[in-house]
């Protein structure tokens, strides 16, 4: 009884990442057992790890102390496994160890707040934890009968011979049902650094085109968006009809329905948004701050806070989440606001608190609009940041735990927040800026792909523009997030340049950009670039970075976009190396 129950505690796992990866494949192939099937071969390097280790523990006249070495080793490969398929199912993507690196510090916080436990209740999850593996390490189990001894282990040597059959290149989504050793041995070519004598040599020159305009000193307000997504709207994609008060201020003001999201995290978004630089990250080790978050993107003077104070303007930056999570505090700071709000905020005492520690969304709009008021007597930029739609999902009012649950309760929240700013008058002077930072971490829909293309699809977000003196629009034409803090900083500075690299969103100037770059969650070694009518890859590969995906394309267009890629990058590198990571204050 007991080796059943065991077989099955091991077994079960793969059983239930197969059907998730099928189904998975399922929406975008209508092919049944592809995606069962290569989890078997992919994963049987690892089961075959496992059992090969359990085995030998088992032996009779193995030594104690090194049994329980082995069986060590094989729970923590299996853990391994379970938290990889436990982020895949949460977080589409794999456990990879940069991740791991940068949110480690965070994760007791984490696992508290989901699941409502007290330091007492997590000292005894972690003490069942760790008794657990070290009673089943040190005890001494019935012998292996040595009828049936051999024929076990002539198996388990035979799994891995099942990876020949596993097929990891020709299918787009192949990143899922890859081993997470695999897969983090694929994206490791992210972190090839650049040879002296490339850097030496390498020089990229990009046309900038820029012209007048009248200075415009709008009070700004930017509302980031957790997790917000083209496909949860009608208007933006007519997948879903789970924003009805967005679509209605969409149908009002300016709605950009070809609008893509620069990153796959929040970090991403706000780095694009505020600093007007693409989220790709240098070539880095994890000794040299490379799993720190906004590594290389401390300390940006040229940042949206920065240009706007320079103009007198005061700008404060509002969330309820926890802003030692992701190191966002110190950044805030560092990028040069002059007020920044988190979850401790005293206010948000009277509410419940959620994920990250923080209070819904109502509770946060009603905060933006008392600093709104306290800043009414001088011109202001206040950017506030979401969290109610962040996974995992859940309505604050009515407890409903469901993504169509939590994007309702925001977009009613968004609703009613400019409803208020129309009352009180904001739009006489002012300009609102609806944006998704970026697509929610869950599979994409079947509908998304046909509609957008499977690359495109994982970048696109909504975008509105409320202007009380601008006219009803809607804009085909691709935009990014970068583009913003561009219009922004061209708004009031009198002068909009724009490139193949970077759009106008409004004005006489208003272009769009040829190409968009698009930092991947799925394949960390990739990113994607958006031409209006194609989609190209490019493998991050340090002096081998290359365009990887099989469109045509001249090879001048193919060299630019490595160029551009490689310029980036090095450009953040030379920047980390004047710039701390500033992990505290």
């Amino acid at each position: 009884m007991g080796k059943t129950v065991l077989w099955l505690i091991l077994v079960v796992p793969l059983l239930l990442k197969g059907w998730y990866v099928d189904n998975f494949i399922y929406h975008y192939t209508g092919t049944r057992l592809l995606g069962f099937t290569q989890v078997l071969c992919n994963d049987a390097l690892i089961y075959g790890g496992i059992f090969i280790l359990l085995y030998f523990s088992f032996l009779p006249t193995i030594m104690r102390g090194l049994a329980a070495i082995l069986r060590l080793a094989a729970l923590l490969l299996f853990a391994l496994y379970i938290i990889d398929y436990a982020i895949i199912v949460n977080f589409n993507t794999h456990l990879a160890l940069g991740d791991a690196i940068k949110y480690a510090d965070y994760s007791y916080k984490y696992i508290q707040q989901i699941y409502g436990l007290s330091d007492f209740g997590m000292l005894g999850l972690s003490a069942l934890v760790l008794a657990v593996p070290l009673y089943f390490s040190w005890v001494r189990f019935k012998s292996i009968n040595p009828y049936i001894k051999k024929w076990p282990i002539c198996l388990i040597l035979g799994l891995p011979l099942a990876a020949a059959f596993a097929d990891n290149e020709k299918y787009a989504h192949a990143w899922i049902y890859k081993n997470v050793i695999d897969y983090n041995l694929t994206i490791l070519s992210e972190a090839a650094p650049y040879s002296a004598a490339y850097v030496d040599n390498f020089s990229f020159q990009e046309h900038i085109d820029c012209q007048t305009q009248p200075v415009d000193t709008k009070n700004i307000i930017i509302l980031m968006v957790e997790s917000l997504s083209a496909y949860q709207s009608r208007y933006f994609s007519g997948i879903h009809d789970w924003t009805p008060n967005l679509d209605a201020i969409a149908s009002q003001h300016q709605a950009f329905k070809n609008f893509y999201a620069n990153g796959f995290i929040t970090e991403d978004g706000e780095v694009a948004l505020l600093t007007g630089l693409q989220p790709l990250y240098p070539p880095s080790s994890y000794t040299d701050d490379g799993g720190t978050s906004f590594y290389s993107f401390y300390n940006i003077k040229d940042s949206l806070p920065n240009i706007l104070k320079k103009h007198g303007y005061k700008t404060e930056f509002l969330t309820t989440a926890d802003l030692e999570f992701g190191n966002t505090g110190v950044w805030a700071k560092s990028v040069g606001f002059d007020y920044i709000e988190g979850h401790d905020q005293p206010e948000y005492d009277k509410w419940e608190r959620f994920h990250f520690e923080a209070a819904p969304d109502e509770a946060l709009y009603l905060r933006a609009l008392d600093r709104i008021d306290k800043n009414k007597k001088n011109n202001f930029l206040l950017f506030i940041k979401t969290v109610s739609s962040h996974h995992p999902y859940i309505n604050p009012e009515t407890k409903e735990k469901s993504e169509s649950a939590a994007i309702t309760y925001t977009d009613k929240q968004i609703g009613r927040f400019y409803r208020e700013l129309q009352n009180n008058g904001f739009f006489k002077n002012g300009l609102l800026i609806i944006v998704g930072d970026h697509h929610s971490m869950t599979p994409l829909k079947k509908a998304e792909v046909e509609l957008y293309g499977q690359y495109k699809a994982s970048a696109k977000v909504p975008l509105v523009i409320a202007d009380g003196y601008q006219p009803a629009s809607v804009e085909n034409n691709q935009y990014q997030q970068i583009d913003v803090f561009n219009s922004l900083r061209g708004l009031v500075a009198g002068k909009q340049c724009y490139s193949d690299w970077n759009g106008v969103l409004f004005g006489a100037a208003k272009a769009s950009p040829k190409y968009i770059i698009h930092r991947r969650g799925d394949n960390r070694d990739m990113v994607s670039i958006f031409a209006e009518n194609e989609e190209y890859l490019v493998k991050l590969d340090g002096d081998n970075t290359r365009v990887n995906s099989k469109l045509p394309a001249e090879q001048t267009v193919r060299q630019l976009l490595v160029d551009k890629v490689n310029a980036l990058r090095i450009a953040r590198a030379k920047w980390a190396l004047t710039q701390s990571a500033e992990k505290s204050d």
